[in-house]
């Protein structure tokens, strides 16, 4: 059985907003004048913006049903609704009138992904190796939990047939799938049985590029994990939906992550204090690590952009960031305010003592046990502990970046605000339970929403004018031309 899949730490940091429109922090009245005069501008771009291509709507053109009686010399463009890739760096498209080419650069693969009922485009127009795929793809296995996160945030659960490492898969719904036979696990040990599962499917959504024998022709390298900053992973949702037709869907809802994730960032860092962050991990001892224990400060990117877009300092040590020394290791985190602790075996402080080589007696002496500001990412677990850190929070870059304000600056956001992923098990914060009892939706074609909570609607310190006030009223305007933005996006 795979294993889950866990974040590689990625190497530059990430682009800016896929849109942005400078704000100035005026009174009311002038918020105001501005807002009504968008809504007119807005209002009189209707008419131009109804084309006729787009007037198509989705249907068989660029929807989900295939086309009848093609004929190529119609030259039709089968795909209205285009995306364009604003954050993301591991992936790319293009369009054709009856295909469009998704390139994971990662792994430099292409998948030529053709309308079903149109011809595919000649093979020898395109690189050895390349994947053709009819679209939209109707049954799918996921070799990954991240995966299918993104496929139900689009609404696309249906699809999912096969699932490997079911036992750490978090979505109820998928649980639940999988408990009345709707879904099934990948097969471990009957190697006939696993080859009619894999026959079974379109197309194979696989992390990394191992492809398993028999699946040559199928199998869909992804690598948002890999890719560097919150709001790039987030925008993979785009990439998924290049094989469902659902790139008008994705754009909105990336739109709105990432104008709910610039409203947080504004919120924190209109904060004058910036607590010093540790993402750290204890392993114990095993023939993994030569029998010798060690303590990690992780470097990724994301989580050091995560950090610094919640108003805080990102700390990775200061000359080293793996440890085979406990003592030196608490030297090093001494000074640390806040703790986020990625050791996967325990789950409260009683453990968090052992792992780290600390008693009750230690409470002063580190800034984080003072603080009561240990924290782990197990927040929303399956009954396995499988964590849906994995999954939902690559999704949702914006409700992630929500739990690490929470954790830096409660004050920013609204009070006794729910976390998701990150609980503080300084202050005994239980985990939360993802069982299939909790599937809200049976019917698989309804997405999974966005945890967050909608930045641009929070009052916080009302009345006193600050900057943090400021900078949530010109989120909120920014949010608002973003849709604007995104109404002109064919």
């Amino acid at each position: 059985m795979a294993v889950q899949s866990f974040p590689i730490p990625p190497s530059t940091s990430g682009k800016a907003p896929r849109w942005t429109q400078p704000v100035s922090f005026y009174g009311q009245s002038v918020f105001s004048k501005y807002y009504a005069q968008s809504i007119c501008v807005f209002l009189l771009l209707i008419p131009f913006l109804i084309s006729p291509v787009a007037a198509q709507g989705q249907g068989a053109i660029g929807g989900q049903d295939c086309v009848t009686n093609y004929n190529p010399a119609d030259n039709v463009d089968y795909f209205p609704s285009k995306i364009t890739v604003d954050n993301a760096a591991l992936f790319k498209v293009r369009y054709a009138n009856n295909y469009k080419v998704v390139t994971n650069t990662a792994g430099k693969k292409d998948f030529v992904l053709y309308q079903c009922g149109t011809t595919a485009p000649p093979a020898s127009e395109f690189a050895n190796g390349t994947i053709f795929v009819p679209v939209p793809v109707k049954m799918a296995a996921s070799l990954t939990t991240t995966s299918v996160a993104f496929i139900e945030m689009l609404g696309r659960r249906s699809a999912l047939k096969v699932v490997d490492t079911e036992g750490l898969v978090s979505s109820p719904c998928v649980q639940l799938g999988l408990e009345k036979g709707e879904i099934v696990g990948l097969e471990d040990n009957n190697k006939t049985l696993r080859a009619e599962q894999f026959k079974a499917v379109e197309i194979v959504f696989g992390s990394g590029f191992s492809v398993e024998n028999g699946t040559e022709s199928k199998t869909v390298g992804t690598s948002e994990v890999s890719d560097p900053g919150p709001l790039n992973r987030a925008e993979w949702l785009e990439f998924y939906s290049t094989f469902f037709n659902l790139e008008e869907s994705a754009q909105k809802l990336t739109a709105s992550i990432n104008n709910n994730y610039n409203c947080f960032k504004s919120a924190a860092n209109a904060k004058a204090t910036k607590p010093l962050v540790a993402w750290s991990s204890y392993v114990a001892p095993s023939s993994y690590n030569n029998n010798t224990a060690t303590w990690t400060l992780s470097p990724a990117e994301y989580k050091k952009i995560l950090t610094v877009d919640a108003g805080a300092t990102f700390y990775n040590g200061t000359t080293k960031g793996t440890f085979t020394n406990s003592a030196e290791f608490l030297a090093a985190i001494k000074d640390v305010d806040i703790i986020i602790d990625e050791t996967f075996s325990g789950s409260d402080m009683t453990a968090f003592y052992a792992s780290y080589g600390l008693t009750n007696a230690d409470t002063a002496n580190y800034k984080f046990l003072a603080n009561k500001a240990v924290f782990r990412q197990d927040g929303l677990v399956n009954p396995n502990d499988g964590r849906d850190w994995f999954g939902g929070a690559v999704a949702m870059a914006d409700a992630a970046l929500q739990d690490i304000v929470r954790a830096t600056h409660p004050e920013a956001l609204p009070k006794d605000i729910k976390y998701n992923w990150l609980r503080n098990i300084a202050m005994d914060e239980p985990k939360q339970l993802l069982n299939s009892a909790n599937c809200p939706a049976t019917d698989s074609s309804t997405p999974v929403p966005d945890r967050a909570i909608t930045c641009s609607t929070m009052k916080v310190d009302e009345g006193k004018g600050n900057a943090a006030n400021k900078a949530i009223a010109g989120s909120a305007l920014t949010a608002f031309v973003g849709l604007l933005a995104s109404a002109l996006v064919f």
